[in-house]
């Protein structure tokens, strides 16, 4: 296993970031549920909320390409 070191900085600097990313990913998530709140039906809010408890749980699908992405999406 390799490691690397960073300067404390750069390391908060980071993890400023990364609380920013989380932040906004979490007010996007409240806009789209409010925003497509009455085109769901009951079954598609339980699938989709299986599959935010998987991301929360660092369970979640990963992409070889945008295209890829993209199919998955249209198919939720």
């Amino acid at each position: 296993m390799n490691t690397i070191t960073i300067p404390k900085i750069e390391y908060k600097k980071i993890l400023k970031t990364q609380e920013e990313l989380r932040s906004q990913v979490e007010a996007l998530r409240e806009f789209v549920i409010e925003a497509v709140k009455e085109e769901l039906n009951f079954s598609a809010i339980k699938r989709l909320e299986k599959r935010s408890q998987l991301l929360d749980q660092k369970r979640g699908i990963y992409f070889d390409s945008i295209s890829s992405f993209k199919s998955y999406l249209r198919l939720l």
